[in-house]
């Protein structure tokens, strides 16, 4: 697995960080085509509601689109209330059908055993 050298993406309006975007690309074997993927979004809390995060998104989009990415996604936490309304405004589609799955700690050592239950 080759690791991305790429920095992650900041807001630096005052020359000073205020927000990142952190990200990488996968493949879709539905849309045979890249994914830009949004590990996370992160802008100071005094910073929120004045479009630092809105830019940001705004970059990574340029870079999907210039990156022949079929679309980009992330997620997001079900109680981010302000989150999930910011993504909708954007025209994001909340996809409730797919279940994040995470296998860590002693299930995954097991797994990694071949010793599963």
């Amino acid at each position: 697995m080759q690791r991305s050298t790429r920095p992650p993406l900041s807001d630096q309006a005052r020359c000073t960080p205020i927000g990142l975007a952190l990200y990488y690309f996968t493949y879709s074997t539905f849309l045979g085509r890249p994914t830009l993927y949004l590990e996370d979004l992160f802008v100071l809390p005094a910073e929120r509601g004045n479009g630092a995060g809105r830019a940001l998104l705004r970059a990574l989009a340029k870079i999907a689109v210039r990156s022949g990415c079929g679309r980009m996604e992330w997620a997001v936490l079900d109680w981010n209330t302000p989150s999930i309304r910011f993504c909708r405004k954007l025209g994001a589609k909340l996809r409730r059908e797919w279940i994040l799955t995470r296998l860590a700690g002693a299930p995954l050592r097991r797994l990694a055993r071949g010793r599963e239950r």
